[in-house]
């Protein structure tokens, strides 16, 4: 699930202006981890670009960031859901 932490991480940093230091830690990731993920050197970049631009997959982004961002899930919940939604 690489690429839900690469779309969960750009959109912390680009959409709600989280410094990368504070995405990894919510993210539970190294900094660098999300240096990468922005600079599109890590993941794969068809599916995160699937996932932030399809509407579907991109609303989830969104929501689950501002909960993310908010303390009311932990990532590994926001995994589980990508996970059933994507193999059902």
């Amino acid at each position: 699930m690489p690429a839900v932490r690469a779309a969960l991480a750009i959109t912390m940093v680009r959409e709600y202006s989280l410094s990368v230091y504070r995405a990894a830690k919510l993210l539970g990731v190294a900094p660098a981890a999300v240096s990468n993920y922005l600079a599109e050197r890590r993941s794969n970049k068809k599916l995160v670009k699937k996932l932030l631009e399809d509407s579907v997959y991109a609303t989830y982004i969104r929501e689950y960031t501002q909960k993310i961002i908010r303390n009311e899930v932990k990532v590994d919940e926001v995994m589980c859901f990508f996970c059933k939604l994507y193999y059902t």
